[in-house]
């Protein structure tokens, strides 16, 4: 018989892991968000009441794990280092996009973290308007306003870097 943590594990790792990535955009910081995530999902499991589907509740933790994350001064100087080694060392990086792909990702890092997570969620992991809902502690309608308004600024800081190149 399997353990249910490492099923949980191997099912979910992936999809949060990319959602702190492009919330972060290291992958170092990415990976131990990754792991502080579950660690606090395995040390709650048993209080799992049921009332969202394990995803959303992992999304959820994530989430919370992120927005404490990037409240530590620590957090800014992280990105740029990363992105500076990344200038410094050519080498391949799965993670690695092509420039419109990185452009995309540094337009989501300008975003404020709640446009930044709508898009993520809803538009990247495809997750339904009440999963996201239940992430953001919204209703429904306030994620679409919210999704609506972080599309139209993504748009505009897109546009602004690409003028910027």
């Amino acid at each position: 018989m399997s353990d249910p943590r490492i099923e949980l594990y191997e099912t979910y790792k992936n999809a949060i892991f990319l959602y702190l990535y492009r919330s972060t955009l290291n992958r170092h910081v990415a990976e131990d968000l990754t792991q502080d995530t579950f660690v606090k999902a395995f040390q709650s499991l048993s209080s799992f009441r049921g009332e969202s589907s394990i995803k959303t509740w992992l999304f959820k933790i994530a989430r919370n794990t992120y927005i404490n994350f990037s409240t530590r001064k620590q957090y800014k100087m992280e990105i740029h280092t990363d992105i500076m080694d990344q200038h410094q060392t050519p080498q391949y990086d799965q993670f690695k996009r092509s420039d419109e792909q990185r452009m995309i990702e540094l337009t989501l890092l300008e975003l404020p973290e709640n446009y930044r997570t709508y898009i993520i969620l809803r538009d990247v992991n495809e997750l339904t308007y009440e999963e996201v809902a239940v992430i953001t502690h919204e209703t429904i309608g306030q994620v679409k306003v919210g999704l609506y308004r972080a599309r139209k600024k993504f748009r505009e800081i897109y546009n602004k870097l690409g003028a910027e190149e």
